[in-house]
């Protein structure tokens, strides 16, 4: 076996081991194995520990980078399908309203106040500005879905939260190829956005809940035979795949949640179509199966958002806009968490678990590069040269800083629900006392 087969095991085995004890900890200590994962994925870079051992150097990171979308992609479709599994559908549409309100409230009051920055500060052209605040607009469901399920609020919250990250997926990815268009050709229809938004939620919903519905005979024709867990998975790719095929053309995202949502409330369906049997009593294990596959997935995405950090092309102004651009992002989400507090039904752990949910992650890493591939491109006269590393470094420096920040917070948010139920312990205990 070469020596470069044995390093890669190693670090395999490694990046696993400390992902599971990362998860361990976040189970007791409340500290999110995000962080510890992003860290690590630095310390194996090819500027640190990586580049020293010859395990990722800069050719090998730029070999790994050309399946960098594929990578990206696999893990969104399979950690949202397993989101939807553990979505309870009638919490959902309760939570739908004041979720939808709320996210797009966010976005915008994003968007627009990062434009500002960039263009007051940076002199950057107006309509370029305002692509690199959509950019960075949108929250994570990659981080946000994992540490929203492990933390001690309502279900109602969490749903919230799932939703608010799809959203805002879709969102991010429609508004900026709409802006990127509107200054490559000059000008964009105003229904373009409404439509495609359309398309994306109601067409990749419906084929999603549609394909899970009728997955549900599968299963249960399936529910005694070997490896019908994993068809389930094949079956989960074909889902996503067909979203995005020309000429349906919506979101695999959407697909992949509604899909996870039909097979995981398979009680609630069976119960609203009462002339068909729905026996199906491996539901538990297909949950268990695909959280296992998603907890793979998802430790090699936070390493590799560790990998991709480079200290070579930062320079100061790059930290200092992205450390703004952090500060634009934590001022917005307080206000909007405290607004969800007043207007909504939440109590203070609900809102400050809304607060904490504000890291960035896929949709902002891969759409940082499409700025270059498209404007540079076409030779277009606002396109700076320098601008390819500022939106590359600054969306890195916000993915990972807002994680931090993120990690911070949910901490300070289960210390301050120990608290509570410390309170109410020993309230209840002096009741009982004076009886």
């Amino acid at each position: 076996m070469e020596a470069q087969t044995v390093t890669a095991f190693l670090a395999v085995g490694t990046i696993i081991f400390v992902g599971f004890f990362a998860n361990l900890i976040f189970t007791k200590y409340r500290v999110p194995d995000i962080l510890l994962l992003i860290f690590l994925g630095v310390l194996l870079g090819p500027e640190l520990i990586g580049g020293s051992f010859r395990l990722f150097t800069k050719d090998s990171l730029a070999d790994v980078n050309q399946y960098r979308d594929l990578f990206l992609s696999t893990a969104l479709v399979l950690i949202l399908f397993d989101g939807g599994l553990c979505l309870d559908l009638r919490t959902l549409m309760k939570s739908m309203k004041l979720a939808t309100f709320i996210t797009v409230l966010t976005l915008l009051c994003e968007i627009l106040l990062v434009a500002t920055l960039l263009y007051l500060f940076l002199d950057m052209d107006i309509m370029l500005a305002l692509v690199v605040g959509t950019i960075i607009g949108g929250t994570s469901e990659a981080v946000v879905i994992p540490i929203a399920r492990k933390m001690r609020i309502r279900d109602e919250t969490k749903a919230m939260l799932v939703m608010e990250s799809v959203i805002t997926d879709v969102l991010v990815i429609v508004i900026a190829i709409a802006l990127m268009s509107a200054i490559v050709m000059g000008d964009v229809s105003m229904f373009f956005i409404p439509g495609e938004l359309a398309i994306d939620f109601a067409v990749g919903g419906a084929i999603g809940f549609a394909a899970g519905f009728m997955w549900l005979f599968v299963l249960q024709k399936l529910q005694n035979q070997p490896l019908s867990y994993m068809i389930t998975v094949a079956a989960l790719f074909l889902v996503a795949g067909l979203a995005e095929i020309s000429p349906i053309e919506s979101s695999s995202a959407v697909a992949a949640l509604m899909f996870g949502l039909a097979i995981g409330n398979r009680k609630h369906l069976k119960r609203w179509t009462t002339s068909v049997s729905l026996r199906l009593s491996s539901d538990e294990h297909i949950q268990e199966f695909h959280a296992e596959i998603s907890f793979f997935v998802r430790t090699f995405f936070y390493v590799y958002l560790g990998l991709v950090f480079s200290f070579s092309t930062f320079d100061f102004k790059h930290l200092i806009i992205g450390l703004a651009i952090i500060g634009i992002i934590i001022v917005i989400r307080r206000g909007t968490s405290l607004l969800a507090w007043k207007i909504g039904d939440l109590d203070k752990a609900d809102a400050n678990a809304l607060f904490a949910m504000m890291p960035r992650g896929l949709a902002a890493a891969v759409l940082a590069t499409m700025p270059y591939t498209l404007l540079s491109s076409q030779g277009e006269p606002l396109w700076q040269e320098s601008y390819a590393e500022l939106i590359l470094n600054v969306v890195l420096i916000v993915i990972i800083g807002t994680t931090i920040v993120a990690s911070i917070l949910v901490l300070w948010t289960e210390s301050r629900i120990d608290r509570t139920n410390r309170e109410k312990y020993r309230a209840k205990m002096y009741q009982e006392s004076e009886r």
